[in-house]
């Protein structure tokens, strides 16, 4: 996966979000290339690498929906 920019505690969610928004377009990607060469080890890395992205992304957006409508 190319390397990207850190994402800190100090960025704003909306930052974070856009940060991670791009990483998993980046591991897309990262995921199309080893299927169409065949590469069965990157592959799995980078769906665990993705895996993980999304995960993150969804902490974000249960955060950001702790925000707008708190309980």
């Amino acid at each position: 996966m190319t390397s990207t920019r850190e994402i800190t505690e100090s960025d704003s969610r909306a930052t974070r979000l856009q940060a991670l928004e791009v990483q998993v377009c980046q591991a897309r990607d990262d995921l199309a290339y080893a299927a169409a060469n065949a590469d069965i080890g990157y592959a799995l890395s980078t769906t665990e690498q993705l895996a993980t992205l999304l995960q993150h992304t969804l902490q974000e957006l249960a955060c950001l929906a702790g925000e707008v409508s708190p309980r």
